[in-house]
């Protein structure tokens, strides 16, 4: 798995130099639509492809099964937004949690211990959203169960310390062949949320430390292919995702307001995840 964890480092890296020469601060609503749309949407932008890319995890008996699955699955997420906000986010902590944590122990551990997956998922997460506690507030408001929800007293510096603790008691006694250096990745990780604001935090790690590996692995599985000519397989998905997430942007809905923009990107982000997470499981086992 050399190239991910090559592509993970990679990814740290321009990660980094983004928050030295201070540009996340100046252009974060910028970084954060070129990352997700040069990276970000197109990693799940062949599941088309990669479901039926391994015979022995293939669980469609046709393309046909497989876009009404798949497409089912979407909806359903959305429906459950619209009647239960609180489930909605609920759903997409959990699952965004496993799958995560599984695409990050690739190159550091087997991906079939479900438990370490989660754990890591959740403790990238928990340090993601509790080091920008204010703004993750300010978004949370709309859904009624967070309305009333008040976390502005409580310090950065404190949630950091809280993230790393966690990480250390409870992956401590796990069995992995390369601790040290997921240690280090997620440490960095800490200290990129730690410095910047929630929107660029997500863009970071969702696009160079989640999205780049994918990718990479995904090229690296269509043998035959240029990069050039694998990265054009995922141009008409991306731009269906985007023609989706336009189409969703126009209900007349409270949570889908221009108001609430990052809360919305969560919402189509986790729409897509849903199923991209059942594919992606497949293709990343035994990995």
């Amino acid at each position: 798995m050399d190239i991910v964890i090559k592509s993970k480092f990679a990814g740290l890296i321009l990660a980094l130099s983004i928050i030295v020469f201070g540009l996340e601060s100046s252009y974060s609503i910028l970084l954060f639509l070129v990352v997700m749309l040069s990276i970000g949407i197109p990693h799940g932008s062949v599941d088309h492809i990669i479901a039926f890319i391994n015979p022995e995890a293939r669980k469609f008996s046709n393309r046909l099964t497989f876009y009404i699955i798949y497409i089912s699955l979407i909806l359903l997420n959305i429906l459950i937004w619209i009647i239960s906000p609180f489930i909605g986010l609920f759903v997409f902590l959990i699952i965004s949690c496993y799958h995560f944590g599984e695409t990050q122990v690739i190159g550091y551990n087997s991906t079939n211990n479900k438990l370490l997956n989660f754990v890591v998922g959740a403790n990238i997460l928990l340090s993601l959203f509790l080091n920008n506690i204010v703004e993750l507030q300010g978004i949370l408001y709309i859904i009624p169960e967070f309305s009333s929800l008040d976390l502005s007293n409580f310090d950065s510096v404190f949630f950091l310390l809280i993230s790393v603790a966690v990480l250390m008691l409870s992956i401590v006694n796990f069995k992995i062949k390369r601790k040290v250096p997921l240690y280090a990745e997620i440490t960095i990780l800490y200290m990129v949320f730690f410095h910047t604001d929630l929107l660029t935090s997500f863009a970071l790690y969702f696009g160079f430390c989640h999205s780049l590996p994918m990718l990479m692995l995904e090229f690296k599985a269509f043998k035959s292919e240029s990069f050039v000519k694998f990265y054009i397989k995922t141009l008409p998905f991306t731009i269906i995702s985007l023609i989706f997430g336009f189409v969703l942007y126009q209900f007349n809905n409270d949570l889908l307001t221009s108001d609430n923009l990052i809360l919305f990107v969560f919402i189509v982000i986790s729409s897509l995840t849903v199923p991209h997470v059942f594919i992606m499981k497949d293709f990343v086992k035994d990995k």
